[in-house]
């Protein structure tokens, strides 16, 4: 049951990671023909591409850990045997959890920063800490799911 909610948030947050992408993909097309024709870009439209892109790239993540589609190198999982490969990857599940935890309340850290110092973008002045923030929820949905698939190997 866990792994069924934890699975569909993971595909809700990726959906929502699309949606900020393709958002930011004519945000960019309209600012590239607005600079080459009318000389009238976007203003700030590379800042807006930099924290969105920070808040869609970790909405990502949990369902990468999910489907196990995280890029590893098994140069010597070929030669050990499977209790052996299942203990490895239950550790890089757990170390995984943990550096998602820590990037989470770091970045949690950071937002609080952000907000009692009144942290803005250069161009717009767009408070830090909203795309701070709204990377924290990604970072501890991928810390759960690390935790859940460390679990889900050790149970095999």
């Amino acid at each position: 049951m866990a792994g069924v909610i934890l699975r569909r948030l993971s595909l809700g947050f990726a959906l929502a990671g699309g949606a900020i992408v393709l958002v930011l993909i004519a945000m960019s097309l309209v600012s590239l023909v607005g600079r080459k024709l009318f000389s009238a870009p976007i203003p700030g439209d590379i800042e807006v591409l930099q924290m969105a892109i920070a808040v869609a790239v970790t909405a990502f993540l949990p369902l990468c850990e999910m489907t196990d589609n995280h890029i590893r190198v098994d140069l010597v999982a070929g030669f050990l045997p499977a209790p052996v490969n299942r203990a490895l990857l239950a550790i890089g599940h757990l170390l995984l959890a943990a550096a998602a935890g820590l990037m989470g309340w770091r970045t949690f850290l950071l937002m609080q920063n952000s907000q009692d110092y009144g942290s803005t973008s250069t161009m717009l002045g767009v408070p830090l800490w909203w795309p701070q923030g709204l990377m924290v929820p990604s970072l501890a949905l991928l810390a759960l799911c690390g935790l859940y698939r460390a679990a889900r190997e050790i149970r095999s």
